[in-house]
């Protein structure tokens, strides 16, 4: 007697892995195509809708242009992080966009660098003083000092800005955790 066993898996969707910025990943909506979509990942390229709404993500994902118009309709209510996609050959994220973000839904902002087939160049960790890079990208000049969270991986340093006052707030924001922040008047 022969018995065949045929055991079906889920296979992921054509398209890039997404790398969530912390870990243990949370349910994350992607808002950009070209992604796969996985047990705690899903992609919503046509934007907020009532599937979205069921799958109820504590983190979503998308370029700067879709995430701003999500946080203007109001209906996000996350409890994790928002991960904002920049390409190569584009500016990085803002302050400004940052901060409204940081306002508008009170989760953790993190950048991650794509090249133009999603897949991921460079992240922000945890310490938001540059994107740490994710492979062999000898093209790109990297700073090789390390990190503030400790992590001794090449990374892409922050353009140069022009400075502006930091509130406690921005500065309690911006640091990590498990660290002891001095804030001076």
């Amino acid at each position: 007697m022969l018995v065949r066993i045929v055991v079906r898996t889920r296979r992921p969707s054509g398209g890039a892995r997404f790398v969530h910025p912390v870990n243990p990943a949370s349910r994350t909506a992607i808002f950009t195509s070209g992604f796969q979509s996985t047990k705690v990942t899903r992609i919503f390229d046509s934007g907020w809708n009532p599937e979205v709404a069921r799958f109820a993500p504590a983190s979503i994902a998308g370029t700067v242009e879709q995430l701003r118009r999500l946080t203007r309709e109001g209906q996000l209510q996350l409890q994790h992080a928002v991960v904002v996609f920049t390409y190569e050959g584009q500016t990085t994220l803002s302050d400004a966009d940052r901060d409204f973000f940081w306002k508008a839904l009170g989760v953790p902002v993190f950048e991650q660098r794509l090249a133009a087939n999603n897949e991921l160049v460079a992240m922000e960790c945890e310490a938001h003083s540059g994107l740490h890079m994710a492979g062999d990208f000898g093209h790109l000049r990297p700073d090789k000092n390390t990190c503030a969270c400790g992590n001794p991986a090449p990374r892409l340093a922050r353009p140069a800005r022009p400075s502006r006052s930091r509130r406690p707030v921005d500065l309690v924001r911006r640091s990590k955790s498990t660290e002891l922040v001095e804030l001076s008047a």
